[in-house]
């Protein structure tokens, strides 16, 4: 983590957990032997928690959310129960701005020598102060190759304007990537802070609004897999694993830009078993676990070691891990301070129109 709550009962099953409901026994939070994780779902492969549990006699609870602003208001509404949170870059740097998450404690972390060194002090948390890196990917777009003529085949976001495509496309749930996905197309930057681009973003997609079949996160895989959609903004890894089910999805990062990100590993205030916590994050940075992570939910791994043991086509994939010239056109999503209220004002605007 679906990026993106992808089939639930099936990730229960196969985790051997419930995926537990908001609330949870009081009892239970304070249990010595448990973890309770918030996090993306699809996010991780399906032996990880099984054999956490095996190892150390944990046991673990993980919830999901859609997106990042679902998990920052479950924290300020007063959430205390989660041991680990799995942020996006820019909600690290506006978590550590509300004294959300707890400074890590690096001497507690015997793998920390893995990450690879680009990302060991990246500008949201320099010298990674308050998280530990876990994945990373681009935004771009998911088609069903079979349903599109070639001809047709998206080679940028513009595709999402095409009313040949109506009713058989989705957006994402999540107004930070859809509106600035349209002010990429603008020519504008996803952290723009300036109201009159905000504005402009969100008026096309209101434009837009009629073609699209459902804004969506937590669905985008059952959507692609199933052939509803053809049409898809999605994240990375979310479309290679639709592409699992069904061999006719493919992917392609847009090439008028888009948004890459980094997921980390944190430790919110709070936190009841911090102890446990520090086990996963180390049983997580090891190689075989990292490496096992990214082959099967093809999000690209930070990991140097894990980087080693995944499948040569998985490494040498352009989509996953992109050389340098479509990075340079690619954009992180940045801390845009008060201007998140704008969007969402827009976002609200777009979803009740």
């Amino acid at each position: 983590m679906n990026r993106r709550q992808f089939l639930k009962a099936t990730l229960s099953t196969a985790f051997g957990v419930g995926l537990s409901s908001c609330s949870q026994n009081k009892s239970q939070i304070k249990t010595k032997n448990q973890l309770n994780i918030y996090s993306w779902a699809d996010y991780l492969h399906p032996s990880t928690i099984p054999e956490f549990e095996r190892r150390y006699g944990i046991r673990v609870v993980y919830d999901t959310f859609a997106s990042n602003e679902a998990l920052l208001a479950k924290l300020q509404a007063g959430a205390s129960d989660y041991d680990i949170i799995v942020p996006t870059s820019y909600m690290v740097k506006q978590l550590k701005k509300l004294n959300k998450l707890d400074v890590v404690d690096h001497s507690r972390i015997r793998n920390f020598g893995n990450i690879m060194e680009r990302f060991r002090n990246p500008k949201f948390d320099p010298g990674l102060e308050h998280s530990i890196p876990y994945t990373w990917g681009t935004t771009g777009i998911g088609f069903n190759s079979a349903a599109i003529a070639k001809k047709d085949w998206p080679v940028d976001t513009n595709i999402f304007w095409n009313d040949k495509f109506a009713h058989r496309m989705t957006l994402l749930d999540d107004a930070r990537e859809t509106i600035g996905m349209s002010m990429k197309r603008q020519g504008n930057s996803f952290n723009s802070t300036e109201p009159s681009q905000i504005k402009s973003g969100a008026e096309a997609l209101i434009s837009q609004k009629p073609l699209t079949m459902c804004y969506t996160s937590d669905q985008v895989i059952v959507q692609l897999t199933s052939g509803d959609s053809w049409l898809s903004l999605v994240y990375s890894g979310d479309a290679y694993q639709a592409q699992r089910e069904n061999a006719d999805v493919k992917y392609v990062i847009p090439q008028n830009g888009t948004s890459i990100w980094l997921d980390s590993l944190c430790i919110p205030n709070g936190a009841p078993h911090v102890e446990n916590a520090y086990k996963w994050i180390n049983y997580m940075l090891e190689p075989q676990v990292a490496a096992a992570t990214a082959s099967y939910t093809r999000y690209a791994t930070p990991n140097q070691a894990a980087f080693k043991l995944i499948p040569t086509n998985v490494a040498k994939d352009p989509n996953l891990y992109p050389p340098p010239d479509v990075m340079a056109n690619c954009e992180e999503l940045g801390d845009i301070g008060k201007a998140i209220f704008i969007y969402d004002q827009f976002w609200t605007e777009l979803k009740c129109s």
